[in-house]
């Protein structure tokens, strides 16, 4: 490492003596974009990365069509962004890679000497866009461009070794995807000859050693021959030794060598092969800050074998799976598109943490990790939005400090509302900078913990104005845990498995969509009696042994649970009492986001006159005419217009600009119009307002100047993304994060017919003893309006309110 750390040195310095207009400026940009990536390949260090691109794009402009070098900056950029596609995951990379090596191959024709690395360099970004997108065609483009740079590449041709490596790679890939033994057989040809052209001290030799230990291994699996199982394990320590945890691959290494292990554990039972797995697996503990995909994929790896056999180590995995995916996820910038890395590499780890803790008797540490794994996106994207008090008390660093936290948070605002060329790498480079800040601020006095996960004394406070009920779907188990103020979580096991969850979760969706059907109230209300026997009954019972009737309760669902409208359950039968009757339930996303919600703002006195806007689009182009909106904004203005500074927007006035406007200077918003949900992309659920869709990608930039509480009467405000429902992306969701504290939202579709007799109910039970608005009042003005109102019972139970 000596060596490169001079040689970057070095460069620098012959840089700065190569100004702007110097012949040979280009040639030292591209080397130093060299070196620095390097010294991301072996330490992985962020800021190396992105370092190398900016100065790749720079040599690369400096060398128009025509100039001589432009084939080596266009490969050499293209790794660049191919490796920070690797490590972040964002495809906007990988697709610029593959354009920038079709332009160098092209200038690569027959005879030309870097022919062979530019058709390399292409194949390998071809085969990683077939891993993220399964398109055949690139991988057998792939395999095509290796054979040719294989040719090219005589015996004692230096990069040799690493042509038949790729080569061999996509074989295998192919034979894991079209299962010709062939193609397998090819590449454990192809990786020994690799091996033994990277002898010891070879830099490549441990990637040799660990790609032909993965080809043995799937022999194994196919043929069962334990020799070939045998060498894997002997290949996949040699890899393993040679690799430390800040290596790039190192992970991969380990994950693979352990697998071998586990393999050869499942058919010889030999108690060594066992322990040496889980041996392995703990070092993950010394995985970097900077964490990679594969970091994520080993700690999944090392989950799934100590729940199959029950280890000790199984929390321990859980912990360091989610503190490796914070570190992850907070060197993302906090772009939608990063949703899909979310769901790949989050999905069910939070619930099935809890789940293990639950099983291991520890309570509080459940509640720690399951906040520290869900609303991840939300929790990321709202440090930016982080109240700086604190720091700035701290004294005069503190302050300078905090002005560097604003003005880098404010530039991220700005490059998200202005996507353009390379937003991405902009908004890394800021993101670097502001991780640096936090690294900073966590020096100060009384500052350690700034921007980590809150322990469990900080996430009681959630229950500061009644219990919150976490309930959580997990493959292991579903439980039922209470967080009171004053004393230790209560946990109940819930009788019921995931799978029957799910089947509830569908039957919920299908009595819901055909709720115009005669007999739908009947079959709705056995339905609410199973969700109570199953799952709120035990819960009540304890209740009532601690909170007296009409208190107020919360409920945090988690997975599958989140669609079921455990809020409304009850027997249903003549005498005895249904949930509402008992209780005034809410919702929350996550226990952070309810003690926000809660946050003491001066200005939010009840006796201040509120300002009120109501907005209204009862005619959004493509979308079914909505004949009731008119009579509710006057129904609400009947009710409030005495109370609060009054204003009404709708037909060809609500625009999207418009509502952007009303929501920065209004504390109160109500909005009747059309919701549309969309569940594969879920930024892109919106209102229907006059021209176009309000997304949330759009609300999420809003930023209210005092927001309390906001009124959603549209259709599924709580519908979010169905493939990580632990992510709560929906139209409700997004205006909590805007700042609203209060929010009454829906969990299917309203019928219009049915809304000025809720929204009048609603708005008179608002007004506190003095006469004045109150947004405190939500829930249970929602209780009582649900309760005197006389409408069809699946449009009496699909308001809920969610927040304080």
């Amino acid at each position: 490492m000596a060596d490169l750390d001079e040689a970057i040195v070095l460069g620098r310095e012959a840089l700065e003596l190569c100004p702007q207009g110097h012949p040979h400026r280009s040639t030292y940009l591209n080397n130093l974009a060299v070196h620095l990536s390097t010294r991301y390949d072996q330490l992985g260090a962020m800021a190396d990365l992105e370092e190398a691109i900016v100065l790749g794009r720079e040599a690369l402009e400096l060398c128009p069509q025509g100039h001589p070098h432009r084939s080596t900056y266009l490969a050499t950029l293209a790794v660049h962004l191919a490796t920070r596609y690797d490590q972040l995951g964002a495809m906007a990379d990988l697709e610029e890679a593959i354009v920038l090596g079709r332009e160098a191959l092209e200038l690569c024709p027959e005879g030309h000497p870097h022919r062979s690395i530019s058709l390399n360099n292409l194949a390998v970004h071809l085969s990683t866009r077939y891993d993220q997108l399964g398109a055949m065609a690139d991988l057998e483009e792939a395999i095509v461009l290796d054979r040719e740079a294989l040719e090219l590449c005589p015996q004692a041709h230096p990069d040799r070794s690493t042509y038949l490596a790729t080569l061999a790679v996509h074989l295998a890939t192919r034979y894991d995807q079209l299962g010709a033994m062939a193609d397998l057989e090819e590449a454990i040809v192809l990786g020994r000859e690799a091996l033994e052209l990277c002898p010891e001290g070879h830099r490549h030799r441990s990637t040799s050693l660990n790609n032909l230990g993965v080809r043995l291994s799937t022999r194994y699996d196919q043929l069962e021959a334990m020799a070939n199982l045998d060498e894997a394990i002997v290949l996949g320590r040699d890899a393993v030794d040679l690799r430390l945890p800040s290596h790039i691959d190192w992970s991969s290494s380990l994950k693979h060598l352990a697998s071998a292990l586990y393999t050869r554990f499942m058919q010889l039972r030999q108690p060594d092969d066992k322990k040496s797995l889980f041996s392995l697996y703990a070092q993950l503990v010394n995985a970097p800050q900077l964490v990679s995909s594969m970091d994520l994929s080993a700690t999944r790896a090392w989950i799934r074998v100590a729940e199959e056999f029950q280890h000790p180590s199984t929390l321990f995995a859980y912990e360091t799976s989610l503190r490796l995916l914070i570190h992850h996820l907070a060197a993302l910038p906090p772009l939608p598109q990063h949703l899909i890395i979310l769901k790949n590499r989050s999905a069910s780890l939070a619930v099935d943490a809890f789940s293990a803790c639950l099983r291991r008797g520890a309570r509080e540490r459940a509640v720690e990790l399951l906040e520290q794994g869900r609303s991840v996106f939300w929790s990321q994207l709202s440090r930016l939005r982080f109240p700086l008090d604190d720091v700035m008390a701290s004294g005069p660093a503190g302050t300078l400090l905090a002005d560097e936290f604003m003005h880098v948070a404010s530039l991220i605002h700005s490059v998200l509302d202005s996507p353009g060329a390379d937003q991405h790498g902009r908004l890394c480079h800021l993101n670097l900078q502001l991780q640096r800040i936090i690294i900073n601020i966590r020096e100060l006095p009384g500052l350690s913990r700034f921007l980590l996960p809150s322990l469990f004394s900080e996430l009681q406070h959630a229950a500061s104005g009644g219990p919150v009920i976490i309930v959580n779907a997990s493959q292991y188990s579903c439980d039922a845990l209470i967080i009171l103020l004053d004393r230790d979580p209560v946990h109940i096991p819930l009788q019921i498995a995931l799978e029957r969850v799910r089947d509830l979760s569908k039957e919920v969706n299908n009595l819901t969509v055909r709720a115009t059907r005669a007999d739908v109230t009947r079959e709705l209300a056995a339905f609410l009696r199973k969700l109570w026997d199953l799952m709120v009954l035990p819960i009540v019972d304890f209740l009532l042994t601690t909170h007296p009737p009409r208190s107020r309760i919360w409920w945090c669902l988690t997975g599958e649970f989140s669609v079921l409208p455990l809020h409304a359950a009850g027997p249903f039968r003549e005498g005895q009492q249904n949930l509402p009757d008992l209780y005034i339930s809410s919702y929350t996303t996550t226990l952070t986001a309810l003690i926000r919600a809660r946050r003491h703002n001066p200005s939010n006195s009840t006796t201040q006159v509120k300002r009120f806007v109501a907005i209204g689009q009862a005619n959004a182009g493509g979308e079914t005419e909505l004949l009731s909106v008119g009579a509710e904004l006057d129904v609400i203005r009947q009710r409030v217009d005495s109370l609060a500074a009054f204003t009404r927007v709708d037909g060809k006035e609500s625009s999207i600009s418009r509502v952007v406007e009303e929501l920065g200077k209004n504390e109160w918003v109500h909005l009747a119009c059309h919701g549309l949900p969309n569940r594969t992309r879920p930024f892109e659920s919106a209102f229907a307002l006059h021209d176009g869709h309000f997304t949330i990608e759009q609300i999420m930039r809003c930023e209210p100047e005092n927001p309390q509480f906001a009124y959603l009467s549209a259709c599924h405000t709580t519908v979010g993304d169905e493939e990580s429902p632990d992510e709560v992306i929906h139209l409700a969701s997004a205006m909590q994060f805007a700042g609203f504290r209060s929010v009454i939202g829906t969990m299917w579709v309203v019928d219009d017919a049915e809304t000025n007799k809720i929204t009048s109910t609603f708005y008179k039970h608002m007004v506190d003893e003095s006469g004045c608005l109150d947004h405190t009042r939500a829930a249970f003005a929602l209780n009582k309006t649900m309760k005197s109102v006389h409408i069809p019972l699946d449009q009496r139970i699909l308001y809920i309110h969610l927040g304080a």
